[in-house]
Formats: structure tokens, C-alpha cells, sequence
């Protein structure tokens, strides 16, 4: 199985800024045509398995690279609309140009961890979102209940002062 089209594109997000930062030794034309295939909707097919994750993403970000040069398979679209075709087909029906690749700039696109990075990133988002609705569950049920707010006195939760508490307190009393 491919790795979620949400995380091919952190993945590439996250790949354009590491190259951006300028200590790669990659051309500024390699970041653009990766961004011109974030901005249309063509995703490189990036296997789910194969990286040991020990030194970097090294198959995943292979098949991003893969794709940048026009081979591979590629998910053009949006989730739920998507087709899969080869890249260079992709690439061509946008008007994108294969890179070819200059010195330093392959070991460049396949030496770094933005597949690990955009996962853990989209988990993290996911973490924090199933928080904030679990106090707005929990502030709902406490309504539903007829039960009462003072256990959420923000005086309470800065004697004990765990952040975490506080800012789940403090978003129990709003209404």
C-alpha cells in the first residue's frame, strides 16, 4: 500500500524547506518544480513500506525524487478524485518539466527524514484536535448534566498548574 496523499504532500512540504534553507547544493528550480507539484495536486505514489528509518527516509524520499525526474507513478488531484498515472505523463499534461539532475542534487532529494517528520506532524495535528474536542465533549455533557462549572475555577488549575489542565480547563468554560 502508498502512503496517504495528506502525507506525501507534508512530505514534499517539508522536503522544499529543508532544500530552501540553502545548505543542500540544490538549484532553485528543483524546489520550484517540486512546488508547481504541490500547487497541482500531483503527488508521488510512495510506498508505505520499504524505509528502515536508521538513516533517513531514504525509499520514501527515493520516490518523491522519483517522480521530480519523471519516472514513477504519481496521484494527480485531490483525495477522492484522484487518478494514478505515470509521472512523466503528469508532469507533461501540467506543463512541468522533468528536473535533470545535477550534482549533489539526487543524494540532496533522498538524504533527510520529512517522511518520519510529516507523519509524526499530521499525528501531532490529529492529537491536539481530538483534545480540543474532547473538552468541548466534555463541557457539552457537563451542560447536558446540569452539572457545575466550578470544578473548571481557574484558580484551582493554577495551584496544580499543569498547562495541559489549565488550557483544558479554561476552554471547559467557555460557552
Amino acid at each position: 500500500p502508498a502512503l496517504d496523499t495528506a502525507v506525501v504532500r507534508a512530505m514534499m512540504l517539508l522536503r522544499a524547506t529543508t532544500l530552501c534553507c540553502g545548505h543542500s547544493g540544490v538549484r532553485p528550480s528543483v524546489v520550484g518544480r517540486l512546488l508547481d507539484m504541490l500547487n497541482r495536486a500531483i503527488h508521488p505514489v510512495v510506498p508505505s513500506r520499504g524505509s528502515v528509518g536508521a538513516s533517513g527516509d531514504l525509499a520514501p524520499l527515493a520516490h518523491l525524487a522519483l517522480a521530480l525526474i519523471g519516472e514513477g507513478e504519481v496521484r494527480v488531484g485531490w483525495p477522492g478524485t484522484e487518478t494514478t498515472q505515470p509521472a512523466a505523463q503528469a508532469l507533461a499534461q501540467a506543463g512541468i518539466e522533468p528536473v535533470v539532475l545535477e550534482a549533489r542534487e539526487g543524494l540532496a532529494l533522498v538524504n533527510g527524514t520529512q517522511c518520519m517528520a510529516a507523519i509524526g506532524g499530521l499525528a501531532l495535528y490529529d492529537a491536539l484536535d481530538a483534545c480540543r474536542l474532547a473538552d468541548v465533549i466534555g463541557a457539552m455533557s457537563l451542560d447536558a448534566l446540569l452539572g457545575t462549572p466550578r470544578a473548571f475555577d481557574p484558580r484551582v488549575h493554577v495551584v496544580r498548574s499543569p498547562l495541559g489542565q489549565m488550557v483544558s480547563a479554561a476552554n471547559s468554560r467557555k460557552r
